[in-house]
C-alpha cells in the first residue's frame, strides 16, 4: 500500500524538515554577512582597494580549512579583517550547502531567496556593498516602457543577474474586448 500524500496547504507537510533547513541556512548566511559587511574597513584603506578580477566561467569554491591546518594558520590569523574574511567564506559555504540541499530535495527556493545570491560565486548579495542593481532599457531609446529590465551585478565575480519588470501576463482577450466594447460606447444617461 502507497503512502498517503498530505494536501500542498497542509502545515508540516512531508519536506517540513528541509523547508526548515533551507531557512536556518539561508538565516545563517545572512546573519555572518551583515556581521562581515558590518565590520569591514572602507574601500580606501583595503589593500587590493577593490580591484579583484576573475576571468573564466567556472564557478567559484569558498576556501575550507582541514582541522590539521587550523592550528597552524591559528598563529598567523590575528587581525580582524581575517575574522570578516573567515565569516564571509562561512556564508558562502552555508549559501552552498542551502543550493546542494535544495537541489537534492529538489525542492524550489523562494524567489526572495533565490535572488538573493550569486550562482556563480555564492555570495550573499546585498545592495550597493557587494551587487549594484540597475534598472535597463535598451529599446529604441526606453520607448517601450514594458522592456525595463533590473540587472542585479555581483561585484566579487562581476556577475550579472537579470529580471523582467513587466507584469506577469497581459489582460484576456475577452476582458480586452469587453473594455473596448465600453470605451467606445457612449455614455447614455
Amino acid at each position: 500500500m502507497a503512502k498517503a500524500k498530505d494536501k500542498k496547504g497542509a502545515l508540516g507537510g512531508v519536506n517540513s524538515h528541509l523547508r526548515a533547513r533551507l531557512a536556518y541556512l539561508h538565516n545563517a548566511a545572512s546573519l555572518l554577512q551583515s556581521v562581515t559587511v558590518s565590520s569591514k574597513e572602507p574601500d580606501d584603506q583595503r589593500a587590493d582597494n577593490g580591484n579583484r578580477e576573475i576571468t573564466g566561467s567556472t564557478r567559484m569554491v569558498p576556501d575550507i580549512v582541514k582541522p590539521g591546518i587550523a592550528a597552524q594558520k591559528q598563529s598567523f590569523a590575528t587581525s580582524p579583517s581575517n575574522d570578516t574574511d573567515r565569516l564571509s567564506q562561512l556564508a558562502r559555504v552555508y549559501v552552498s550547502h542551502l543550493r546542494g540541499v535544495s537541489l537534492k530535495s529538489q525542492l524550489r527556493l523562494p524567489v526572495e531567496a533565490k535572488r538573493s545570491f550569486c550562482k556563480r560565486c555564492d555570495t550573499l548579495l546585498i545592495p550597493n556593498v557587494n551587487c549594484t542593481h540597475e534598472i535597463r532599457n535598451e529599446s529604441r531609446g526606453r520607448r517601450k516602457p514594458w522592456a525595463d529590465v533590473l540587472v542585479i551585478r555581483c561585484t566579487t565575480c562581476e556577475t550579472e543577474k537579470r529580471f523582467p519588470q513587466t507584469e506577469k501576463r497581459s489582460k484576456k482577450l475577452a476582458e480586452r474586448r469587453k473594455e473596448k466594447a465600453q470605451a467606445e460606447k457612449p455614455d447614455v444617461k
